[in-house]
């Protein structure tokens, strides 16, 4: 059985597996590499995932979702009474990619290797490692998405390398500064930011449009809110290939104009930008690295495609910024190696990822302070021990609360667990300690081992925030079970209706009786047709639906630039 790689991203997930010496993407039911992380429920229980629940972002907003990978570990629920958590919503888009693998490789994929950003913490990689539990999925390694893009960009190259991987995807910013030789890849730092992706620039775009229309945002519909974000989004990659681009929106309101330049995209996103500056800083301060001993940073990510955040790099950093020449796959592409380095699979077996603690791990202290026991940084696997003492004359108990993170008051870290030292001998304060060790692995487990006063205490600390038990989990598993994706089959038809009615929201009504005539032309052919006659159908209404999107809007060229004019 195969093992393979999971992009599983804000925006986009893909999946991949190694294959005749290399890498290779796997498509899904449309023949694409990318698909969308949406998920929407319908009112007979079937789920859609992909491009067919994106569609449904504007037709049925209350009952799909998005972006939902920001809130991974937290207690945040979405659906009518609150049905479903982050972890369970991403174990639909695992099983979708997990079945489209298991029809493209004609054999049964029952283990997976998933990328998380490098500044997930513990509560959020277990949530990660629980969807793909629920997807039927074993997942045994995370890899830091970082980590994965140095895999693939050194895949082949001899020549010693230090260099510094921007990766900007929808909704999290990771930086890693990485040194490669030979068949070694090393992370010296990693910093990032959770919650700074493309998806702000969406939100920063539309919150200019409704100023500059005086629309309150909170007056709209959700399914009007959700086409000025869509709009929006489109808006953004119209950005990419023009310095100027405009989109007129059709709202229940009336018509609206949607405008942008790229300058006046940098002058709102201010403070954007300089978010963007502190993870670099911070990798490369904590690596102690001097930055001309930098060979290059290179951009990865789907929102690295933007112009304007290559040109701020290359205005920040005085080195090499260059786009990886398919920023949206790398990650998929890089989990792919690593799921063959995870199966020893080849000649891929023999490249080493050193990679390291994106926080540290330490306990608390008498004065509430917080004590690293392995640092941020540290090489992985790891393992440190530090000596601790009473703090009390008489003191028979010595507890330890374990946490995750780099606040210097403890209680403002993550806390996993908590361990106590009990029936130590009465003595002066400072005369009895304990050794307290921990083991830190690659895939995120942690080992305690406290040894003192004759004891010898042992824990293995899984994240005590998993938010279900072992029998809850299976017992969940059950029930999600029951709740079935739609067919792969079926899903280009799917797909068409829900464009079509998403299309009739958004068009005026004289297009609107167009679109009407042609949907119900199409599902009555669907019903009553026969396969070539359906084959027919769908290329005629795909073809239909095609020219009212192309000419819902027209868009003005603009010369003028702020780019340089031979970019890297």
């Amino acid at each position: 059985m195969a093992v393979i790689g999971i992009d599983l991203g804000t925006t986009n997930s893909l999946a991949a597996v190694w294959r005749d010496g290399h890498s290779e993407l796997i498509p899904n039911s449309f023949g694409e590499y990318l698909t969308p992380s949406v998920v929407s429920l319908g009112t007979m229980g079937e789920i859609s995932v992909g491009k067919v629940a994106r569609e449904r972002l504007i037709t049925d907003p209350d009952n799909t979702f998005a972006e939902f990978k920001r809130n991974m570990g937290s207690d945040c629920r979405y659906g009518t009474g609150g049905l479903y958590t982050a972890e369970e919503l991403s174990s639909f888009v695992l099983r979708r990619l997990k079945e489209d693998a298991e029809h493209y490789l004609g054999e049964k994929v029952t283990e997976a290797v998933i990328s998380v950003p490098a500044y997930f913490d513990d509560d959020k990689r277990c949530a990660t490692k629980n969807a793909g539990k629920l997807a039927g999925l074993t997942v045994e390694r995370l890899i830091n998405e970082p980590s994965a893009v140095a895999l693939k960009h050194h895949m082949g190259v001899e020549e010693p390398e230090t260099f510094i991987i921007f990766d900007f995807g929808g909704g999290t910013l990771d930086v890693s500064l990485v040194e490669a030789f030979d068949n070694m890849v090393e992370i010296q730092a990693v910093a990032g930011d959770n919650y700074l992706g493309g998806k702000d620039f969406n939100e920063l775009i539309a919150r200019d449009f409704y100023r500059n229309n005086q629309i309150l945002e909170n007056q709209l519909s959700k399914a009007d809110q959700g086409i000025v974000i869509r709009e929006a989004e489109m808006l953004k990659w119209e950005l990419t290939r023009q310095n100027q681009a405009e989109r007129r929106i059709r709202l229940e309101s009336g018509e609206y104009l949607m405008g942008m330049t790229n300058q006046h995209l940098i002058h709102i996103g201010a403070e954007l930008f300089k978010r963007m500056s502190k993870p670099i800083r911070k990798v490369i301060n904590d690596s102690m690295t001097e930055p001309e001993q930098i060979d290059k940073l290179i951009m990865v990510g789907g929102s690295s495609r933007m112009p304007v955040v290559a040109q701020y790099l290359r205005n920040l950093l005085d080195m090499p910024v260059v786009a990886d020449r398919h920023p949206d796959k790398s990650i998929a592409v890089g989990v792919g190696i690593a799921a063959a380095i995870k199966a020893r699979t080849g000649d891929v077996k023999d490249m080493i990822l050193a990679d390291i603690c994106p926080f540290s791990l330490g306990t608390a202290i008498y004065d509430g302070s917080f004590s690293p026991i392995i640092q941020r940084n540290d090489t992985l696997p790891c393992s440190k021990t530090e000596h601790y003492v009473t703090v009390r004359d008489n003191q028979t108990v010595m507890t330890f609360p374990i946490y995750q993170g780099d606040n210097l008051i403890a209680e403002e870290n993550l806390l996993l667990g908590t361990m106590e030292v009990t029936d130590l001998p009465k003595a002066p304060t400072g005369a009895v300690g304990a050794d307290v060790t921990f083991l830190y692995d690659i895939n995120g487990i942690l080992d305690v081992q406290i040894t003192g006063a004759g004891q010898k205490l042992h824990k293995v600390i899984l994240n005590k925030r998993m938010g279900l038990s072992e029998k809850a989990l299976e017992q969940r598993l059950e029930e999600l079970r029951l709740m079935t994706l739609s067919p792969l089959e079926e899903e280009h038809n799917l797909f068409l209706i829900e464009k079509a009615k998403r299309l009739y929201r958004e068009c005026s009504p004289q297009v609107r009786e167009y679109i009407a005539r042609q949907l119900a032309a199409f599902t009555y052919r669907l019903k009553h047709g026969q396969g070539r006659e359906i084959r027919e159908a769908y290329v005629k209404f795909s073809l239909c639906l095609e020219a009212v999107e192309r000419d819902k809007y027209e868009f003005d060229e603009f010369d003028e630039s702020f780019f340089d004019d031979d970019p890297e």
